[in-house]
């Protein structure tokens, strides 16, 4: 089927440059709409998804995403995308929600359209069966992006709720269909100047990109405008503010000591601090490498107190990193409950043997399938706890939907 045929379809679902359905069909098993998208060049994928080199096969990442319906029959979303698009275990992040509603993270299989549908019910008080029965998903799903909700910080909570680009309130925004209290001058010229763009506009194209753009704004002045974003939500969210600022005037960081397992993630890159401090960049990416080479613990260890020797010295400028650092010592002590630790050897019985915890949890037999081609490519020691400790953290996060594979695994630790 030509292109051009798709296109009344791609309208329908929101799908604009540089996406465009390459192939469509319905499935007649999942009774469900297949559709697989492009950009036709992969160096358009470096641009939209801000990457700092051209993205070639190895870099991308092939994600499938309950996203809208046609009619009565839901529509499953097929892309590649760069592995930049994907957090660990599901978090939700501004990252993620910042992309297009038919993406999502590549280890769940809902659309950010979905997520934000399900987080705007969940602020309106509607009960988790009431939004899979209207929202036409099945109870795992709902819960699963619950429990990614919660799991978030609370002002990415708030950001959550912000409506995603298909959304028919930016336009009404930007053609004045929709009445907004604001006293952020920013947001008043940047309505001015799009309502005049957009009275202008006769490009279906051009209008879109005007929404873009305030959406845009939306995302990353979340923090100013609490207030306008209940409006366009239709919600309340004082509870979320008060837990805000509760959560800036207790929060007390502290420096993870040197056996912590964050420095190794961060230096394994499981961690990205994105900070604008050069020095600090550089330096974690010259200790990365001594870290990676170091052929002793102790080596290895030096790595991670040059780091943590720097942050100590620096600590008032590095406020920000200091707080994520936190942050995942936080994600780390919790999904740690009861697991064994990652030097022991289940898991490398976990990665050596696929059959030694059966799984239909496609997620996680989607991570061992790329872990074991990690460490068959390259049996490195480093590269195998790397390994422990991803399968570790996927099965911490994802307990409740995964307590028979815990089960096995607990039975088993006494057998290796």
């Amino acid at each position: 089927m030509d292109r051009k045929d798709f296109r009344d379809l791609e309208l329908a679902l929101g799908i604009q440059a540089p996406w465009f359905i390459k192939f469509a069909r319905f499935n007649e098993g999942d009774k469900c709409y297949d559709v697989v998208l492009d950009t036709g060049d992969k160096n358009l994928l470096s641009t939209f998804f801000s990457t700092a080199k051209k993205v070639d096969d190895s870099d991308l990442v092939t994600g499938r995403w309950r996203y809208m319906n046609v009619g009565i029959y839901p529509v499953y979303v097929h892309a590649n995308v760069p592995k930049t698009i994907s957090t660990e275990n599901g978090h939700i992040s501004r990252e993620i929600i910042s992309r297009m509603a038919f993406l999502g993270d590549t280890t769940r299989n809902y659309s950010n359209f979905l997520r934000q549908q399900v987080a705007l019910a969940q602020a309106k008080n509607i009960d988790q069966q009431s939004i899979a029965n209207f929202l036409g998903v099945n109870d795992n799903t709902v819960q699963v992006i619950v429990e990614d909700l919660r799991r978030s910080d609370v002002k990415v909570q708030r950001l959550a709720l912000i409506p995603t680009e298909v959304d028919k309130i930016w336009e009404q925004l930007i053609r004045n269909h929709h009445s907004l209290r604001t006293q952020v001058l920013p947001l008043k010229f940047l309505l001015s100047r799009l309502s005049l763009a957009a009275a202008k506009a006769t490009d279906p194209g051009k209008l879109y990109n005007l929404t873009i753009e305030l959406r845009k704004f939306f995302i990353e002045n979340h923090a100013q405008l609490e207030v306008e974003i209940e409006q366009i939500c239709g919600v309340n969210t004082d509870h979320l503010r008060q837990q805000v600022r509760q959560n800036a005037v207790k929060q007390k960081l502290v420096l993870p000591s040197v056996r912590s397992s964050v420095w190794i993630d961060l230096l394994t890159g499981k961690v990205n601090l994105n900070s604008g401090s050069v020095p600090l960049n550089l330096l974690i990416s010259k200790q990365r490498n001594v870290f990676v080479q170091g052929n002793t613990d102790n080596e290895k260890l030096q790595a991670i107190e040059t780091i943590r020797q720097y942050f100590k010295k620096n600590y008032r400028t590095l406020i920000q990193e200091l707080t994520l650092l936190n942050k995942s010592m936080k994600n780390v002590s919790t999904s740690e409950i009861l697991l064994p630790e990652v030097d022991h050897k289940v898991w490398q019985k976990i990665i050596e043997d696929e059959n030694f915890i059966p799984s239909e949890h496609m997620a996680y037999r989607l991570l061992l399938a790329k872990l074991r081609a990690q460490v068959m490519t390259k049996p490195d020691p480093v590269i195998k706890l790397q390994a422990a400790r991803r399968i570790r953290d996927f099965l911490g996060q994802n307990r409740k939907s995964m307590r028979q594979e815990v089960g096995v695994l607990m039975k088993q630790m006494a057998a290796v």
